[in-house]
């Protein structure tokens, strides 16, 4: 991992006793206009922690240093940046966990996600060792990977949960990827989704800990939000992803102060 090291160290020595680190990764030039609302609002939210861009190494990050100058960038080889597959990758790397080892949680902040409060001492103080938000129609799938190779063969459903807003204990994700490393070279080969080996696999793991669906709905909605903040008594989530997405009409109503800027998706 390259980049402006001196930064970054600086960065990471400011509060060692911090449990978490919000990393955001970047790839364009300058945000989309909801982008740039969502990192605002969200990083209002989170000022007390400890933030870092993560951004390919040929990206201009002029924008980003002038707009979050206090916010330092962490670069990666461009290979992680120019597709979703090299983004798979890159999350389904253990090192990419280590690096952080002095902080025992890392948060997901992709620029579509939003934080509508800071809760995460909460959510650390949970047993879980992943948690995004749920997908009300389960994702289903066969794995034939040591140990379930054969007549062992198992069919998986789960429901939770989207890693674009999503809070991950960092050794159990090393722990995870070297406990289904056949599996996690399957994920690396077909590109797929990795917060769907972290689901999969993590569901099926002899130590690594999911919250169900109903309890990752507190933390982070994505698809079908009415359904699940009815189902909390009316309470939004933490945070939300991909949110300007899926029920439009829904999160305009929550941002009030924003309907200009919401109406014109």
């Amino acid at each position: 991992m390259t980049g402006d090291a001196g930064t970054f160290e600086r960065r990471l020595s400011f509060d060692m006793s911090a449990r978490c680190i919000v990393l955001i990764p970047i790839y364009r030039n300058v945000l989309e206009p909801l982008e740039e609302f969502s990192l605002d609002f969200s990083l209002r939210r989170l000022s007390a922690r400890d933030l870092l861009f993560l951004a390919p190494e040929k990206l201009d990050v002029g924008y980003y240093q002038n707009r979050y100058p206090a916010i330092p960038v962490q670069r990666f080889p461009d290979v992680f940046f120019e597709s979703i597959q090299g983004y798979n990758q890159l999350l389904l790397t253990p090192s990419f966990y280590e690096y952080y080892a002095s902080y025992e949680f890392s948060l997901i902040l992709q620029t579509d996600a939003i934080v509508l409060r800071d809760e995460l001492s909460e959510w650390m103080a949970r047993p879980y060792d992943y948690v995004g938000a749920p997908w009300p129609v389960a994702n289903e799938l066969l794995v034939g990977v040591p140990p379930f190779e054969g007549e062992h063969r198992r069919h998986l459903r789960i429901h939770v949960g989207n890693g674009g807003l999503s809070l991950r204990r960092n050794k159990s994700c090393v722990d995870l990827l070297h406990e289904y490393s056949s599996a996690r070279d399957m994920f690396m080969r077909t590109g797929s989704s990795e917060d769907l080996f972290f689901s999969f696999m993590g569901a099926v793991s002899k130590q690594f800990i999911l919250p169900n669906e109903i309890v990752a709905s507190s933390f982070s909605l994505e698809i079908a939000p009415e359904k699940y903040v009815a189902m909390n008594g009316g309470r939004l989530p933490m945070g939300a992803h991909a949110w300007w997405k899926y029920a439009h009409n829904f999160w305009v109503r929550q941002f009030k102060e924003s309907v200009d800027l919401l109406s014109a998706v």
